[in-house]
């Protein structure tokens, strides 16, 4: 089962499989899934209320009832009638130094990047301004010049707007490296290619959440691609900026995003939303609740947001993300969160035959842990996705919403999301998480115009000439008071 090797990778890209049907059917994409499922196609209003609400589906779930993601930690036995599930490794509270702790790290991400190069020879690395990426490219170079690897072509391979910290900081890196560089910027024709390629998945991600990879993708001919998006989570303890010790639950906020889901459906399928959550606490049950938390954060959060955006990498190339070998992020979990902090990257620099210490920080404009100074003048927004959204496509994306497929769904109350709209037209905020919903909408109206989905009663749809809901004001008038204060 070669498509299962690294199933207890936390970077895997779990397949889809019909839930009901045994032996089960595996396949990698979606749309070679919808080709074998032989169900009625009906939209899962769970996974609706999940996106609008945290921009991800939570568990295993897909947009369409009967269809779902292979589980978490688990692979097929070998009839293909039922799921082994590994254990993952244990949480614990050793205290070690951050310096012993990078050094250990440093070894392991090593060994990790060995692993996933192999004796392939071209090599892209998804390269930004940040630390986790920066890690990735120290740990190869550090292998190149061990000759641990040899004869590598490599090319770092960077999305953002000229001028942006994350396309300079990049640029510079490979140069001291001596590799090879790309950057790709994300137009307004790329938003639009990157709502083509969201339905073809299956709406698991708002389209701006693609990025460039799509043109990575299409653009490149390489053996394997490495990223380091889940350093932060693993090296650093990290969800969202937020240490693992105060991370809410991860269902915490899930609500019917303003107003815009019937609320009958709502009120019926909350349930279920809990649902996901208890699965797999029953199934791994941790001893503290940070240590849950993280859990959830790992298998909902990051597998569910990140990794489905990724697999599109896996079309042409291998793809794999660097810290999510059980080896690092099982050592990484028996330490005390308290010591996975900025620290252990600081120390991880030490480590690098080549220094990148100087390189500032895209997240602060300054050299990692400097106390004080003044940051450059680079950008530090990489990408111009809320004025494309909210100036050049809002109109075409307001026609594709309204064209009638969400209203015949029954999940939605087409009043607020008229009038959410509305808002959005009258009043543009400088602020992601409007627009990425809107785009997310669009797709899904697409997604239903293209498959032959069931729709359900329209019996509760409210008329988009009533009145404003009371929720989508509060919503938006949180954001318009900041904005105007």
């Amino acid at each position: 089962m070669e498509k299962f090797k690294y199933y207890q990778h936390l970077g895997f890209n779990n397949p889809y499989f019909i839930k009901d049907e045994v032996p089960f059917i595996i396949k990698r994409r979606f749309s070679d899934i919808l080709k074998d499922f032989d169900g009625v196609l009906k939209i899962d209003s769970a996974s609706v209320i999940e996106m609008l609400s945290k921009n991800y589906f939570f568990a295993d779930r897909t947009i369409l009832q009967g269809i779902s993601r292979t589980p978490w930690q688990a692979k097929p036995n070998d009839s293909f009638t039922k799921w082994k599930f590994n254990q993952p490794p244990a949480h614990d509270k050793k205290i070690i130094t951050e310096e012993e702790i990078a050094i250990k790290l440093f070894e392991k991400i090593c060994n990790e990047i060995e692993d996933y190069i192999g004796n392939k020879k071209n090599v892209g690395v998804l390269l930004s301004g940040g630390m986790d990426s920066r890690m990735v490219a120290g740990s190869i170079d550090y292998l190149i010049k061990n000759k641990r690897v040899n004869d590598l072509n490599i090319i770092g391979l960077t999305w953002g707007n000229e001028g942006s910290r994350d396309v300079m900081y990049a640029q510079e890196i490979t140069r001291r490296l001596g590799w090879k560089w790309k950057q790709y910027t994300v137009d307004t024709n790329s938003l639009r290619g990157n709502i083509k390629e969201t339905v073809e998945n299956g709406c698991e991600y708002s389209p701006i959440h693609l990025h460039a990879i799509p043109q990575i993708r299409d653009d490149n001919t390489l053996d394997v691609i490495l990223a380091g998006s889940y350093g932060d989570s693993v090296g650093r303890a990290e969800y969202g900026g937020r240490n693992v010790t105060v991370l809410a639950p991860i269902d915490k906020t899930i609500r019917n995003f303003g107003g815009i889901i019937n609320d009958k459906v709502y009120k019926t399928v909350r349930q279920d939303i809990k649902k996901d959550i208890q699965f797999y606490h029953s199934l791994f049950p941790a001893k503290e609740k940070y240590m849950q938390n993280e859990l959830d954060y790992e298998l909902h959060f990051m597998r569910r947001m990140l990794n489905p955006c990724m697999e599109l990498l896996t079309e042409n190339s291998e793809f794999y993300q660097v810290f999510t070998s059980p080896e690092v992020y099982g050592y990484m979990w028996s330490i005390d969160p308290q010591k996975r902090n900025d620290m252990v990257y600081y120390h991880m620099m030490k480590e690098f035959k080549t220094d990148l210490s100087d390189i500032p920080w895209a997240r602060t404009g300054l050299p990692y842990m400097s106390k004080g100074g003044v940051p450059d003048n680079y950008s530090s927004q990489h990408h111009s996705y809320i004025d494309i959204i909210n100036y050049e496509m809002l109109d075409e994306l307001r026609e594709i919403i309204f064209s009638g497929n969400l209203e015949q769904t029954g999940i939605f109350d087409m009043s607020n999301v008229y009038h959410l709209v509305k808002l959005i037209k009258k009043y543009p905020l400088n602020h992601i998480h409007f627009v990425e919903k809107i785009l997310w909408l669009a797709s899904l109206s697409l997604l239903l115009e293209k498959n032959d989905i069931v729709k359900n009663s329209t019996d509760n749809i409210a008329s988009k000439n009533k009145s404003i809901n009371r929720k989508t004001w509060l919503l938006y008038g949180e954001y318009l008071f900041v904005k105007y204060r």
